[in-house]
């Protein structure tokens, strides 16, 4: 079973409100990436989220990489596909290269410009060096998918792989994400 993690457990400092509560077109970015997931072939979605109703970390305030190993475990999951909260671009069309990547070379694997959105497999051992690279102070994304021999995997730029992986901090990105949202070359689904 393949699960997609949602990664929106951080304080949001920069944008000066929550992330996953920004709307485009009347959706939520927790809504967008959940429904992004579902339409990549996730089975399950789970959210890493320090708040009531989601996966709250074990290692609190430690990154994504604490995120991640939250949700793997909360449950038994064949395969995982991550996803951070504040890439309103991503496709499920790129999702799905990633996923069809990853189990074809049987291993993990990235964008080649971003450690995230990132495939997961052999949960058990991501799970076990998560959290042994967390009680070490190591929290870097990049760090756990080198250890885990993970593939970096080009997309052309007629995907808009770049365009996809564009990462919104200040509110000045995130109009400049909603204006990309409208351009209409852009192929967002509603």
């Amino acid at each position: 079973m393949l699960v997609g993690i949602v990664l929106a457990g951080g304080l949001s400092c920069r944008m000066g409100q929550d992330k996953a509560l920004l709307e485009i077109n009347g959706q939520t970015q927790l809504i967008r990436a959940t429904n992004c997931l579902k339409d990549a072939g996730c089975d399950e979605i789970i959210v890493s989220r320090n708040s009531t109703g989601f996966i709250v970390d074990k290692f609190i305030q430690q990154g994504p990489v604490a995120g991640i190993h939250a949700c793997l475990n909360h449950a038994d999951y064949d395969d995982a596909l991550v996803i951070p909260i504040d890439m309103p671009l991503l496709s499920e069309t790129s999702l799905r290269a990633l996923i069809n990547q990853g189990r074809r070379r049987d291993c993990a694997c990235y964008f080649a410009h971003s450690v995230l959105p990132c495939y997961l497999n052999r949960l058990e051992r991501v799970s076990l060096i998560a959290q042994q690279r967390l009680e070490h102070g190591q929290r870097s994304v990049r760090g756990l998918l080198e250890e885990l021999g993970a593939a970096v995997i080009e997309l052309f730029e007629s995907h808009g792989e770049s365009r996809e992986l564009y990462n919104v901090n200040t509110p000045q990105q995130w109009a400049h994400a909603c204006c990309l949202i409208d351009q209409k070359d852009y192929a967002w689904r509603e």
